[in-house]
């Protein structure tokens, strides 16, 4: 789980599907307006099922953090192959990891309803890996729908500042990601009945 440096997702990132192919389902989803925007780009069609719980989950937390409506999150539901060219090429590293985030603004501290612009703005991205997540999932014996919304907080949490560099940093963002997931009505992931197994993953790519 990785935050990246401010930027965004640039262009001429791995983006096969730009435009969805005639008669097929839309791969990109947005909330009403009135809310804080959510664009979902699906590049795998095994995270169909889930394209609604990423967008209600989003929301939620988005209505619970105080995001304002003038600002976006995107989100980015690929593969292994495609995150594997995103870490070598922003990271330098080799392989491929469950989720990577890309700040576009750049918070000196964890910031959740102050800081943000009085003008419409992007949040950053987040970019999921089907394959990992599901491998991960399965070998924690977890719930694959309960993974996906834990790594879609850790996500959020990293665009809004939070870090898991030091033992005092990541013992904070577990705690705000433990709070965030219990309003949506997923157990803590930090628990002892996943001590062995969760933990060690939600600490994992520091960069």
């Amino acid at each position: 789980m990785t935050n990246m440096s401010p930027a965004g997702l640039p262009d001429g990132l791995p983006d096969a599907q730009d435009e969805p192919e005639p008669d097929s389902p839309s791969k990109e989803r947005r909330l009403p307006s009135a809310t804080f925007g959510i664009d979902i780009q699906c590049d795998d069609t095994r995270w169909q099922p889930y394209l609604v719980l990423v967008e209600a989950r989003l929301g939620a937390l988005a209505e619970t953090l105080g995001l304002p409506e003038h600002g976006e999150v995107s989100v980015k539901l690929t593969d292994d192959r495609q995150i594997s060219e995103l870490n070598r090429g922003f990271r330098d590293k080799s392989g491929a990891t469950n989720v990577l985030s890309f700040p576009a603004l750049d918070f000196t501290a964890p910031s959740e309803k102050n800081d943000f612009p009085q003008m419409p703005f992007s949040l950053g991205d987040i970019v999921l890996a089907f394959d990992t997540l599901a491998f991960e999932a399965d070998a924690a014996e977890k719930d694959f729908a309960d993974h996906l919304v834990h790594l879609l907080v850790h996500g959020l949490l990293h665009l809004l500042g939070y870090d898991h560099q030091n033992d005092a940093d990541a013992a904070r963002m577990e705690a705000r990601e433990s709070t965030l997931l219990a309003g949506v009505g997923v157990g803590d992931p930090y628990g002892a009945a996943n001590a062995g197994t969760e933990k060690g993953k939600a600490g994992g790519d520091k960069g």
